[in-house]
């Protein structure tokens, strides 16, 4: 089986371009140095190689003479990142929930990351522990400070804490002065742990969630808002990129849908009936599209890909992968 690279969406790039130019740098340049271009990058969904997203991060940050680079780009990408996770903690009860409900999902944006709650260095305390794979690459400083910030901010946005007595922890040396990722995380911060993430009390996982909360809303708001323009007149589309993202967490009803197009279900329905489509065929076709494209990922396990496709057993998936391909996942993943 041919060897295929690990993908991440374009949308980790979001504020790179803008970024390099604020610093002087080249950033057209440094895109097709690493094989991409600007274009690529204005299709948020679209699938490019982590590795290349990694070794971009770094030679940007020494090119440019910027130790923080990764944690600036992640300064640039609140929205544009929580959108898609707005999606899938809105329906969450608690915060604990929220963050398995986006560990879930987080495959679908950056394959075979890994974010996993584990018991903290002290009683009391819990550990939100963010790892990239080995095949990402070895230089992975800036790639993780950058998303570290991302989950700090979601923490934040979901708990309404101010988190100033949490503690963020990273596996490398020290980048910059201890003092800068203080002032950048708003707590403190060690580095050469055993592992990468944010530590905090435990009892946060217990925390209600506020799904009124209005950073939420506005997240969900805009995420949805860039969507509907990318796709104007094309309601199939919509409906399938929410499923998209949403389909891990079994957030695929037409209720769920309707309500985040912030229009009535009957009238989504209607809709639909006019243009001669139906509910379920979107999610079928949708489900048939991803798996495609996460059985040509081999670092994804068979087990994650069902998750991912909204399946609580693989023999379901199997069952449907035979129907779409004829044949069964492992075996369609032999031929990729």
């Amino acid at each position: 089986m041919k060897e295929v690279p690990l993908l991440v969406r374009a949308r980790a790039l979001t504020g790179f371009s803008e970024l390099v130019g604020s610093l002087g740098g080249d950033a057209d340049g440094l895109l097709r140095d690493a094989g991409m271009t600007t274009e690529m990058l204005a299709q948020p969904e679209a699938t490019i190689s982590m590795s290349g997203v990694v070794s971009l991060l770094e030679k940007a940050a020494s090119q440019l003479a910027a130790p923080d680079f990764g944690l600036l780009l992640a300064q640039r990408q609140d929205f544009s990142a929580l959108g898609p996770i707005a999606l899938v903690a809105r329906r969450a009860d608690t915060v604990g929930s929220a963050l398995a409900a986006i560990a879930r999902n987080l495959p679908y944006h950056v394959a075979r990351t890994s974010l996993r709650m584990q018991a903290g260095p002290a009683k009391g305390l819990a550990w939100a522990c963010y790892e990239l794979p080995p095949q990402a690459g070895e230089a992975q400083r800036h790639s993780v400070e950058m998303c570290c910030l991302l989950l700090i901010q979601t923490l934040r946005m979901l708990s309404g804490s101010a988190g100033t007595d949490w503690r963020v922890v990273f596996a490398h040396r020290p980048g910059v002065p201890l003092s800068r990722y203080r002032e950048i995380f708003g707590c403190d911060v060690g580095c050469e742990q055993p592992g990468n993430g944010v530590i905090f009390p435990k009892d946060l996982l217990e925390h209600d969630l506020d799904t009124g909360n209005p950073q939420l809303r506005v997240a969900l708001e805009r995420f949805v808002a860039h969507l509907i323009r990318r796709n104007p007149l094309d309601l199939a589309r919509q409906i399938e990129e929410l499923v998209a993202r949403q389909l891990a967490d079994g957030g695929c009803t037409l209720a769920d849908i309707a309500r985040q197009l912030e229009i009535n279900e009957r009238t989504l329905q209607r809709r639909l009936d006019r243009q001669g489509l139906r509910f379920s065929n979107i999610v079928e076709r949708v489900r048939q599209s991803q798996a495609h494209e996460f059985l040509a990922q081999p670092a994804l396990p068979l087990s994650e890909v069902a998750t991912l496709l909204g399946y609580s057993e693989q023999r379901s998936f199997s069952r449907a992968c035979r129907r779409w391909f004829g044949k069964t996942p492992a075996a369609l993943r032999e031929g990729l």
